[in-house]
């Protein structure tokens, strides 16, 4: 109903006070000044409670929330995952220890698609060591194994070292596509005897059947580190080249082509008694 302080406090006052116009109204002049400061006051506790929630905290805000958080803002990483991870730091420290709290872990630096692979399915020896395959929908800011495997050292079980990778995928892209033709044939007793058809008025075409199928493969050759050789943890990285498979598509074509006769239709008298129309 109000929208300033002034309008609130003068709408207070008694009716007789009110007589006087608001240009020479004393009350209203000192309302008008004291308002202005009441204006900005709430305006201030509104923006003090914004900035004390993370949710709603302005960039400069987060990074105190971060400090009191020990938390600092990873490199490449964006101003909503670094707000996401700040809003996850209770949930993540609950389950720390856990494969569960490492894939949060995972998801509050924007890979909410990863899975844990243990290795002793492949060498029962290694049994404290495990794969983290990264994936995400979105490409995440944070791509420095070293800055992911820090966040990830932060939850991992004490006795587990981990290793990372990434899965390949395919995609099978099927299409298809189907044109029809129509055809005009005369209705039934329109044609009289002795009088020929339209032309084309009696036959039909199948304007086309088109089936296609695409089919294109393109590969290169890459090399991957074996899993496992390569300790995360360590100092060294081994850095290699790849080549990333982005599109893979099949192809099957199948025309079919039809073609219609015309039908002369004989006059009346041309077909003579005992013969057969040609």
């Amino acid at each position: 109903m109000f929208e300033k302080f002034q309008d609130y406090m003068y709408y207070l006052l008694y009716g007789p006070l009110k007589k006087i116009t608001k240009l020479k109204n004393q009350f209203y002049i000192l309302f008008k000044v004291f308002g202005k400061v009441f204006d900005q006051t709430k305006q201030d506790i509104f923006r003090v409670r914004e900035e004390s929630m993370i949710i709603s905290a302005s960039e400069k805000m987060l990074e105190e929330h971060g400090r009191d958080r020990t938390m600092k803002r990873l490199k490449g990483e964006s101003v909503e995952n670094y707000r996401m991870r700040l809003s996850m730091k209770n949930i993540i420290a609950e389950k720390a220890g856990t494969n569960e709290g490492i894939l949060l872990a995972l998801k509050a630096l924007g890979y909410e698609q990863s899975r844990i692979e243990p290795f002793y399915i492949h060498d029962p020896d290694r049994w404290a060591e495990f794969t983290i395959y990264l994936a995400s929908k979105q490409q995440s800011g944070v791509n420095d194994i070293t800055v992911i495997d820090s966040e990830v050292m932060k939850v991992k079980p004490a006795s587990g070292l981990p290793a990372y990778g990434i899965e390949e995928s395919t995609q099978i892209e099927i299409r298809s596509s189907f044109k029809s033709g129509f055809s005009k044939y005369p209705l039934c007793n329109n044609l009289l005897c002795g009088v020929w058809p339209y032309n084309n008025d009696n036959v039909g075409y199948l304007l086309s059947t088109t089936l296609n199928e695409e089919s294109s493969h393109n590969e290169g050759s890459f090399s991957y580190p074996l899993t496992g050789e390569l300790a995360a943890s360590e100092e060294l990285y081994q850095e290699i080249d790849f080549v990333q498979l982005e599109k893979e598509s099949s192809t099957m074509q199948t025309e079919t082509e039809f073609e219609g006769n015309t039908i002369s239709y004989p006059l009346c008298n041309q077909i003579k008694a005992g013969q057969y129309p040609n």
